[in-house]
């Protein structure tokens, strides 16, 4: 028999997982970003519904999710991933116990992730001579051009620089404001008014270079608007047929990338070549982190562990 903290009779619950799914996912979206939740979706429906989506929640113990979680790393699945399963496990049934109170005990408290033994993953960074063939396959003009010197110089990452509007640069003091992004959300664009994380809303010095790039443009939206076929919104970079541009929106460049660089080259090798310059040059690892928008300067240490040993 099943009694709550005031001796009163629980009836227990008989949903199974697939059914209680909808119903965390619907209240869990209401504190979190979209992609977020269709980043859980995903996992739920592609790894965790078809290996234990019939069963009931009073039916699962933690044996079945440790199993899960053991089975998938057999599967041959990244690390990331089966990080990824084990904290969507853990969020759904803290739910379903805790605030549901479908079952009595939440079977996901103490499962543990696998263990996995890999080398650090070492980020790729543009050479000098790279960088060169980039900007000069996508020069002023080309719509790649503007995000990726934006990058270039700040290490802003891909969304964070379509998201940025002419408000946000100050030319007087020569600052950048961090403080929204694109995201993709099936076949729509949206402007999220935070970015990645809390520590990614940042004001960042700029230097001279990137100051006469951005007043070039301006400058050249504002005679473009005069003839009549300029952008109509105050975005900084726009897509080859107006309008903002998204993550898709770079995938020819990735692909270039790989053709000519090899494999793990992409957008974001931008941003690590960034930081890996400042660091390289004896900056602060706390201002790099800080300019990052990084949560800790542990994590820029672990991403840099590389150069910092250098």
């Amino acid at each position: 028999v099943d009694l709550n903290t005031n001796g009163e009779y629980i009836e227990p619950t008989k949903k199974t997982l697939d059914q209680f799914a909808p119903e965390w996912l619907a209240e869990h979206s209401k504190n979190v970003k979209s992609n977020t939740i269709k980043s859980y979706t995903s996992i739920y429906k592609t790894h965790i519904s078809p290996a234990i989506g019939e069963r009931q929640l009073r039916s699962i113990r933690p044996t079945t999710l440790q199993g899960l979680l053991n089975d998938k790393k057999l599967e041959g699945l990244a690390e990331s991933t089966v990080s990824s399963i084990m904290a969507v496990l853990k969020k759904m049934f803290i739910y379903a116990s805790d605030f549901c109170e479908y079952i009595p005990k939440n079977p996901a408290q103490n499962i543990k992730m696998p263990n996995y033994v890999s080398a650090p993953k070492e980020v790729q960074t543009f050479s000098a001579e790279q960088i060169q063939i980039i900007f000069d396959s996508f020069p002023q003009g080309h719509q790649f051009y503007l995000p990726l010197a934006i990058s270039y110089h700040t290490g802003a990452r891909f969304g964070e620089c379509c998201a940025l509007t002419w408000q946000d640069v100050d030319f007087d003091k020569m600052e950048l404001s961090i403080n929204k992004t694109v995201i993709q959300s099936g076949r729509e664009l949206i402007v999220q008014d935070t970015p990645k994380t809390s520590h990614s809303f940042r004001t960042i010095p700029i230097g001279r270079k990137l100051i006469d790039i951005l007043k070039r443009e301006k400058r050249h939206q504002a005679i473009s608007k005069l003839a009549g076929h300029g952008p109509n919104d105050n975005y900084i970079i726009h897509a080859k047929r107006g309008g903002i541009m998204g993550p898709n929106g770079i995938h020819f460049f990735n692909h270039c990338c790989k053709e000519w660089f090899g494999n793990g080259y992409s957008f974001h090798s931008m941003r690590h070549t960034h930081a890996t310059m400042l660091l390289e040059a004896g900056e602060d690892l706390e201002l790099v982190s800080k300019r990052l928008g990084h949560g800790s300067m542990a994590t820029t240490a672990r991403v840099y562990s590389h150069v910092l040993d250098g």
